[in-house]
């Protein structure tokens, strides 16, 4: 499975990346990352784009929702161009998005998007806590960390596959020793 083989990828690249450093990986080392990834793709047919661009949807959101949603209309391809000039559109698109560090906003809009996937699901005392934990992460009082692992622990508990795919899950989380 081409997901299983990516996340294997992330620990390790997460593992290597942390020996002797903090237990967070840098933005530059994240979008190292993922661009790396990218240029190592086949780029031979749309799928294996749309497979990149909807497993690291949150990641990319994070460092500019303008931009993702550029990313998005290049891969959906309404002009038809051909394989190649789409892979370069958007490799070129993507290096640019990924040189601007994620904000506290545009983490707090990611969270607020993969929250919604669940807030019908939970009880209000469920959606207090997370949407007071994503308020303490906003004013500096939590860490990214511990909100990533209310929401993951929330895409298992129902069983959302789709997000529990996402990079940014994996590569945002504190690592423990």
């Amino acid at each position: 499975d081409l997901c299983l083989k990516y996340h294997f990828e992330i620990i390790c690249f997460m593992y290597m990346s942390r020996l002797g450093c903090p237990d967070t990986l840098t933005h530059e080392q994240i979008s190292s990352f993922i661009m790396n990834n990218f240029n190592r793709l086949e780029k031979d047919t749309p799928e294996k784009l749309v497979h990149f661009h909807s497993i690291n949807k949150y990641l990319i959101m994070a460092h500019n929702q303008n931009d993702f949603s550029l990313l998005e209309q290049i891969v959906a391809n309404h002009e038809k161009f051909p394989i190649e000039q789409i892979y370069e559109q958007y490799g070129e698109q993507l290096e640019q998005t990924l040189r601007k560090p994620p904000t506290i906003q545009s983490h707090c809009g990611v969270l607020e998007k993969i929250f919604a996937y669940f807030k019908k699901a939970l009880n209000s005392e469920e959606k207090k806590i997370i949407l007071e934990t994503i308020s303490e992460f906003k004013d500096g009082n939590q860490s990214l960390n511990n909100v990533l692992l209310q929401l993951e622990e929330m895409t298992r508990k129902f069983n959302k596959a789709f997000l529990v795919r996402q990079t940014y899950f994996l590569l945002y989380a504190k690592m423990n020793s």
